[in-house]
Order: structure tokens, then sequence, then C-alpha cells
């Protein structure tokens, strides 16, 4: 009997389950197909519809041009445009768009120029064909409701779900039909179509392209939103639209790109006005005169957009986000990108894995190459020579290609590294610094070994980063002076050598205070120090008897708040970070404090220790933009801990005071070169002045 009502219970639960369920896992099924075709009939019934004879409307938005970093993501702003338009329609197809309102500034120097149709709205949701960059971008692209696209896509009826409409407080119900070309070897359509329940009417296209689509060969991908909001209860027409391009250099594999991103939104539609014949004449895009356009009234500020997005408008918005993710699960074993399989390589940072000197290398030249042999598998092959050290330099890096690029093998001769926990200078001006001054911000050591890395997306704010590494670690010395003793260089610290293995976690989480974000990282560890017992901090490992090994681990945390007030010109940045050392960890996993980037005005690295703290803040404004921008600084910290020693530089013993530093900056051309006057506060503290590069370019440098 139970058995008999379970079997029921089957067969009444198999009946109400929904078409798009029955289906999802079969494509070109008929209800598919049979949506598809009324969603073409919709398109065409729009221009017979003789309750619509036309709209005017208005629409808003804004048009960004960032640099971007391939391997994180984060972006720097480089121009924003603000756009007011005019828009347009009369049956059975005439459109019209007038650019009434546009301004712009720059945050970097730039000669880029849009394509009118970066500039407005897509009316018809891009007709039969699409096209793109008025066809420099993309050309000719089948629209997945276009006559006859049956025989160049597959559908297949994913889901149905509720969305809530963005100009009205309504709900509707829609199908999710994703779309996939028959031959990813020719321009296609990738992505989902999400079709009106009830009318089979467009209300969504989320989706980018193959990369035979793209005639420009620097383009990466495009990806757009098109998303449609129903007026006055039975017309389905454009609310809201966003594009993200990004580019990069087709023969350079280097982590950094530019992308545009634009968002609009139509609004203020009025249905079946009168309008004189007149209007469509000429070109379907114009624009009032220049200076009509700049005194436009915009309802709202220039980066009134960004500002309310905070940080998160730096960043690729979800949607773009999501349409990736799609695509790429829709076309498995199928490249997206529009890039070439091989190129030649330079790991971040650019310029210094070209070329570069200092102390413990002397003159470095490099070089590699990069080849994409499947969607999923991703080589590069990096090598360079150390003239100083007369040794190579070998890596090679496997990764999951552009389905899992976060996932990483890497296999690594003599490759540098340096002390923690902050970066002191960039690349390019520590070379610079090394070869005209004899100042060398860097303590190298040389790593040969290997590591796996992989970055698991426990939401869409929160990664987590876990590394595991095995290594043979050696000490650099100064290797460019003639008489190490009587040199302007200083001294290179002198670090532990042996093998190292460690598994480390690393994650950025977002808090409930916009602009502020919380970073922890964590390390469990192994040294062996290859020679003897265990090492003293600081002394020389050289010498000592049978192999020792000791455990070791560290805990960071870091808080970090950035605010911009892009309108006025001003900023705050504010940085808090510490971290505690457990067990028996070599040389160069202790915390270094002093000088430039931690606490300027006292001797760099002056400070060596087994805990930290460190709290730094920044605010600054524009004097004469993009001329001069001031900047006002302090910093205070300590590094402390068991067993000190004396560094020739004055390193401190275990009791070690907090130092203190403030200081006045000038941002000298779009704020990229920086000159700062340091004080250090205290004993100890001196007059700095110091030279440098603003820090998200450092990756490039």
């Amino acid at each position: 009997m139970a058995i008999t009502r379970l079997a029921l219970f089957l067969i009444v639960a198999l009946t109400l389950v929904s078409p798009a369920a029955a289906q999802v896992q079969r494509w070109n099924g008929p209800r598919a197909l049979e949506m598809i075709g009324e969603a073409r009939t919709v398109r065409q019934g729009m221009a017979q519809d003789s309750t619509l004879q036309s709209y005017s409307s208005q629409a808003r938005g804004y048009v960004y041009f960032y640099l971007d970093r391939g391997d994180t993501g984060e972006r720097v702003l480089v121009k924003t445009d603000q756009i007011a338009l005019e828009v347009y329609w009369a049956a059975p197809d005439k459109f019209k768009q007038r650019i009434v309102g546009l301004r712009d500034e720059k945050k970097l120097p730039t000669n880029i120029h849009y394509h009118l149709d970066h500039l407005v709205v897509v009316q018809d949701e891009f007709g039969d064909r699409i096209r793109i960059g008025d066809g420099d971008e993309v050309e000719a692209v089948v629209h997945p409701a276009a006559a006859g696209s049956e025989g160049v896509y597959d559908f297949l009826l994913s889901d149905s779900v509720t969305l809530d409409l963005p100009a009205t407080d309504e709900s509707v119900r829609v199908y999710e039909i994703q779309v996939r070309p028959k031959n990813f070897e020719v321009p296609g359509f990738v992505g989902s179509v999400f079709l009106d329940r009830d009318t089979k009417a467009i209300v969504r296209m989320s989706f980018t392209f193959t990369p035979a689509s793209y005639v420009d060969s620097y383009l990466h991908h495009i990806s757009i939103s098109l998303e449609n909001s129903l007026w006055e209860g039975r017309y389905w027409l454009p609310y809201r639209q966003q594009l993200e391009l990004r580019r990069e250099v087709p023969y350079l594999d280097i982590p950094a790109g530019s992308v545009i991103r634009g968002s609009f939104e139509v609004r203020e539609y009025e249905i079946n006005p009168e309008l004189p014949p007149s209007l469509f004449l000429g070109s379907t895009i114009s624009a009032l005169p220049e200076a009509t356009r700049k005194a436009f009234p915009f309802e709202e500020d220039l980066y009134a957009q960004l500002e309310e997005e905070g940080l998160e408008g730096f960043q690729s918005p979800p949607e773009m986000e999501e349409i990736q993710a799609l695509a790429l699960s829709i076309a498995k074993d199928h490249y997206l990108s529009g890039l070439r399989g091989t190129r030649l390589f330079l790991p971040s940072p650019t310029i210094s894995s070209a070329i570069r000197h200092n102390r413990t290398e002397g003159l470095f030249l490099g070089g590699g190459f990069s080849h994409s042999p499947a969607p999923s598998l991703g080589l590069a092959l990096y090598g360079g020579f150390s003239f100083g050290r007369e040794k190579p330099t070998l890596e090679m890096r496997v990764t999951g290609g552009e389905r899992s690029p976060t996932s990483q093998l890497h296999l690594y001769q003599n490759r540098p590294r340096d002390l923690g926990p902050v970066p002191a200078i960039s690349g390019v001006l520590n070379s610079l610094a090394s070869l005209t001054l004899s100042q060398d911000y860097t303590d190298l050591f040389f790593a040969t070994g290997a590591s796996v890395t992989h970055t698991f997306a426990l939401s869409t704010e929160i990664e987590l980063r876990m590394t595991a590494r095995l290594e043979r670690q050696r000490r650099g010395k100064d290797v460019v002076s003639s008489d190490v003793e009587d040199t302007d260089y200083r001294p290179v610290i002198s670090l532990d050598r042996g093998s190292w293995a460690s598994l480390e976690a690393t994650g950025s989480f977002p808090t409930p205070m916009p602009g502020l974000s919380l970073s922890l990282e964590g390390t469990m560890g192994r040294f062996d120090d290859g020679f003897g017992n265990s090492i003293p901090v600081g002394a020389s490992s050289a010498g000592m008897g049978e192999s020792t090994s000791d455990n070791f681990g560290s805990l960071a945390a870091g808080f970090t708040y950035e605010k911009g007030w892009l309108t006025r010109g001003t900023a705050l940045w504010a940085d808090l970070r510490g971290g505690t050392l457990l067990g028996e960890p070599p040389m160069q996993g202790y915390f270094f404090l002093g000088g430039r980037q931690t606490l300027p005005g006292h001797a760099f690295r002056s400070q060596v220790g087994d805990r930290f703290w460190l709290a730094r803040t920044e605010g600054s404004m524009d004097l004469l933009h993009p001329i001069l921008r001031l900047r006002a600084f302090g910093a205070a910290g300590r590094a402390w801990g068991k067993e000190m020693f004396q560094f020739p530089s004055g390193t401190g013993s275990g009791d070690t005071p907090v130092l203190f530093s403030a200081g006045l900056g000038l941002g000298l051309g779009w704020d990229v070169l920086r000159l700062d006057f340091a004080r250090g506060l205290g004993d100890g503290g001196e007059w700095q002045v110091i030279l440098a590069v603003r820090s998200d370019f450092w990756p490039f440098l």
C-alpha cells in the first residue's frame, strides 16, 4: 500500500514538472524551437501592431575607459563620458537618436575615440544581423530570433524564472533559452534569450560571441546585456543596456588590457506621439553642437554612478561576469577569446621581467611565449639571464586556460623573491635608482621548485586562494660592487638557505561598511636548513652539521578603506594590518618595516620581527587637474619579537619602539608620478625625499 501511494505521488509530481525542467538537458527540443519561432513572430509583428505607431524617450548613460589587469581584475580609470539622448521610433522601421548632452573627463592621458554606436542605445535588439563598432568590431552575426536562425544555432530551454521588471513594480515569468552556434568556427551568438511566458516577447538578452565574430584582432571579448521593460502594460521596449569590451595586444601576453564599459537606461517613454517625417531624415544618429552638448543640464554628476557603486565600479559588473561564465559553460571545448593562441609572454611586473637592474642580479634580461593548445589548458614558458650572478632563470606555467585561469602549476628555477610584508618600490624605479644612485630597495633571495595554486569562488564577492609550495631557497648577495665593504649600496640582508614547504591561504572579504575590505592570510609550513642545527634568526647556516627541520606558520590580517569623491577630485585611503609568526620560520619569513611604503622617514627595513602592526593613511585632492595633486600622509607601526639581532643597517633589539611618520607629497602628471617629503618622528627619524609611481601601475613596471 505504501508503495502504491509513493508511485501515485511520483506520477502526480512528474505531471507538474515544468516544460523547462522536463527538457533541460535536450538541445533543439521541439518546445525550444517553437518558442524561438514565436519570438520571431512577435519581433516582426511589432512593426505591424496598429496600437503602437511611434514612441519617444529619453536615455542617460555612461561610458568608462579603464586599464585592466587580466590576472586580478583590478582596473584603473582612464576616462569617463556621460551621455544624454533623445530616442525616437515610428512604424514600421524608422529609428532616430540625437545626442543632446555629452561631457567627459580624463583621469589619465588618452586619445581614445569611441565608435558612434558605443554612445547610443540599441533600439531594435540589433535587428537580424548584429553589428558593433560600425562593423569594425563585430560584423553580421545572425540574431537568434532572425529568420533561418534554426539553421545557425542550437537552442536549449534551460529554465523558467521570475524577473522583477526594472521600470515597474511588477514581476514577469520568463523562459530562458540558451543559444550556441552549430559551428563555433563562424561568427555567432553565445548566451541566453529570455522570453515572456505569455507573449514570447524578448525580455532580456545576455550574450557574447565566437572568436570568428571579432573583426578587430585586439578584441579579447565583448559581453552585452539588453533588458526590456513593459510599458503601458503591453509594449516591451528598451530599458537598461550594458556593454563591456576588452582588448589586449594580440601578439603580446602581458597582464594588461583595456576595457570599455557602457551603461545606459531608457526612460520617460511617450507612446504614439506625433513625430514629423522630417525627424527621420538623414543619419539615424545625430548630435547637437559641441557647446550645446557640454552645457546640457545633467540630472546627475559625471561620477555619480561610480561613486554609488564604490569600489565595485572599478570591477567587471556581476552581469558581465555571469555572461562570460554562462558562455564558457555553453561553449564547452570551444574557445571564446578572440586573441591569438600563441603570443610573446612577459609576466608581472611587465617591463621589469624583460629588463631590470639591482645589486643581487646585476643586469637581467628575460622573455618568453605563451600558447593555448586547448580552451582548458594554457602554457607559458619564460626565461632570462642574470649577468651579475651568471645564472639563468627559467619558469613554466600551466593553467586551466580560459576555462579556469585561476588554477595554475608553476615550475621555476632561480625565481627572485623579496621580503615583506609590503613591496617597497616599482621595478622600473628600482632599476633606475640602482643604476644612477646605487640605491636598491630590494633584498632578493632565489627559489627553485614548484607551486600549485587554485582560487575558489565562495560567492560573488568572496574568493579563497590556496597555494601549495615546495622549493629550495638561496640567499642573494651583492654581485655588482667590486668591494662589498666599500660600496654605496646598502648591504644585502643575509637570509637563510634551505628547503621550504608550505600551504598558504589568502582571502579578501567585503564588510558591511562601504569601501572597507578585510584580507586574511595564513601559512603553515616546514623549513629544512639542510646544514645543521636550528638557525638563530639572521645567523648564517653555512658550516653547520646535520640537517634539521623546523615547523612554522604565520597569520596576518588587514583592513583597507578606500573612498573617492571623483567629482570633487578628493580621495581618502587607510590601511591597518598586522601579523604574527609561529614556530621557527627562516629569516625570509619575518616582517620588515622602515622606509618607503611602510614608515617613510626612518631607515629602510630597520625593524624586523616575528610580529608587526602597521597603520597608514593618506588623503589627496586635485590642485590643478591633471597637472598637480596634493597629498598628505601618515604612518605608525612596529615590528618586534624574539632573537633579534643587529643588521648593518641598524636594526634594533626585540624591544623596538613604535615608529611614526608624516609628510606631504605632490602627484604630478595625472598623479602617476609622486614626489613625497616625509619626516620620521621620534628617535632616528629624518627627512626623506621619495620619488615613486602610483602603486596601481606597479604590475606593469
